[in-house]
This record gives C-alpha cells, structure tokens and sequence, in this order.
C-alpha cells in the first residue's frame, strides 16, 4: 500500500503551537477546529490535468457501504474519561501505515469530507453538500469527529443509512495527534467508534488524523485499535476564509490523478464547497474519472471495483 513520505512526521514534531493557533483561526471562520488549508501536511501531488488514459470498467448501479463491527467506551479531557484499551472493540489490527491514495493505474477518484468540531466550539452541517452529492449519484467517504456526530445524531444516521456514502472516525474532539500521548489517542478514537455504534449501528474502519499531524506511535495506535488510517494527496484549500468556490474547484482539478483521495470539509454552511461541487464533479466525469468511496479505491470492499480495483503494494 502507498504510505505518506516521511516529511509528514518531521513537520508535525517541529510544527509546536502551530496547529493549535490554526485551529483556533478555524474556529473564528465557523468550522468549529477543522484543518486549515495553511497547514500543508499532505504531500505535493504530481499535477495531471489531462484525461486518464484507461477506460475506467463500470461501476454496480448500487454502491455498498462499509459495514463494520461493534465498538464500546468513553474518552479523556473531561467527556473523554473512561475510555481504555478494555473497553476496544474486537477489530483485527489493521495495517500499520498511512493511505494517500489508490491505484494510479485506473481513473477512480475518492471524494473525502470531513466534519470536525472542538469541545466548546460548535461546528456546522453543509447540508448542500450532502444535497450536490445526493442529486449526482456521488459516491463519498465522510469522516466524522465524535462531538459533531453528538451535536448531529439524526443526520449522521441518516448519513449512515445512504448506499453512497460511508462513515470514517475523526477523533472526538479534533485535537493534534503529534501532541497526544497514547492513551488520550485512544481514548479520543474509542469515543467516537462508541457514539458511531450508538448512533449507527456500526462503527469505522478507516480513520482520519485531525489536522492531518501524527506522530509514528500515533499511527501504530490507530492501527491497534483496528482502523487504517486515511490521508489524502489532493487539498482543496476549502477552509481558507478567502476561498472560492473558483479557487476550490481549480484547485482539486489542477492536482487530481488516478487514485487521488481529496480532502474537503462539509461543515461550514455557506462556505465555497457546495457551490463548487456541481461543476468540478461534472468535469472530473468529462475527464473519464469515476467516483467511489475510500473503501472501494482500496478494494477493502468485496467485488465493488472487481479484482483490478485494489491498490498496489509498488
């Protein structure tokens, strides 16, 4: 499987209060803790704006999603005590690296949307989001911290029930992995894979660093506990305060490849996101790329892209 370079762990130990004077700047713009586009984490994606050259094979009319299995437990800073590593579901390790993209040799494409927010700092729902993705037959991976999904029961299980979509963990309260130790890690991943469960009627197998830090024991934390961890290698910048619905879709489209996993937010109601979806998605499709989910790019899915969908080890 691809894994993220290594300059991903030097920055997040060098990078001291940076992520946190940044969450801080998200929440004054209404994302209650969501990553900043300032806060470059991921890798740079080779630019590739011509059409994939493979002629991408059909997709199943229906698109499953991720079932996965049980969890239990509460979590630490104050409505996070509770949560140890007795309470952790019985999920098998997964495998102990970062994913940040897919198959290069076949046009498929994960949309990613995450929905954070930070305790004392309420974060909104884009419903439109949802609404664009919905009316286009999109497939998408939604990745959702804990205290949004208290804060939006009803619409996380709606969420859940919808065959385009699947659910991944974003921690509990979106604090930076690179400053936790692992028992607040934990804590923070049980919490959310319990309220999921609650919630849903089924908890996340892949999962989301908040900011997109992590330290190397963060990662093998997150692997215990049963869950791959989920980069990205196309930033939209959608949670910059001066961005456009323009900067957003010239953005994804400047940096998509085959594969790529991009990385937006649909918790900022009235931000650039929902207003760029309907053009980007229709021009991506123009281009020959399919959509799907996390979990079929990886072919962790059974027979959603067929025998061909899986991501190579090279």
């Amino acid at each position: 499987m691809f894994t993220a370079p290594g300059e991903s762990n030097d920055l997040s130990r060098r990078s001291g209060h940076l992520p946190v004077l940044l969450s801080l700047i998200a929440v004054a713009m209404g994302l209650g803790g969501c990553r900043h586009p300032l806060l470059r984490l991921s890798p740079s994606p080779a630019v590739v704006t011509s059409a994939p050259t493979t002629v991408p094979p059909a997709m199943p009319t229906t698109l499953p999603v991720a079932t996965p299995s049980v969890p239990s437990a509460a979590s630490t800073p104050a409505d996070l005590q509770g949560a140890t590593d007795d309470n952790a579901p019985a999920l098998p390790q997964a495998e102990l690296t970062l994913i940040t993209h897919g198959d290069r040799s076949l046009p498929y494409v994960a949309l990613t949307f995450d929905a954070c927010q930070t305790t004392g700092h309420p974060a909104g729902y884009d419903e439109a989001v949802i609404r664009i993705l919905n009316d286009g037959g999109t497939p998408a991976t939604l990745f959702l911290g804990g205290l949004w999904i208290q804060r939006y029961p009803s619409r996380t299980r709606a969420l859940a029930t919808n065959p385009l979509f699947e659910l991944g963990n974003h921690s509990w309260s979106h604090p930076d992995f690179a400053r936790l130790n692992p028992k607040d890690i934990g804590a923070e991943i049980l919490r959310t894979q319990e309220i999921m469960e609650n919630v849903t009627g089924r908890q996340a197998t892949i999962f989301r660093f908040p900011y997109g830090t992590h330290t190397d024991e963060a990662l093998e934390v997150v692997a215990r506990h049963g869950l791959l961890a989920v980069g990205w290698d196309v930033e939209s910048g959608d949670p910059d305060a001066n961005a456009s619905p323009d900067s957003v879709a010239e953005a994804i489209s400047a940096q998509v490849q085959n594969g790529s996993i991009v990385i937006l937010h649909m918790n900022r109601p009235g931000g650039p996101t929902a207003e760029a979806l309907p053009d980007l998605i229709e021009q991506l499709r123009a281009r020959g790329y399919q959509f799907v989910t996390v979990s079929q790019l990886l072919g962790l899915e059974p027979d959603a892209l067929g025998a061909t969908g899986r991501v190579r080890s090279d």
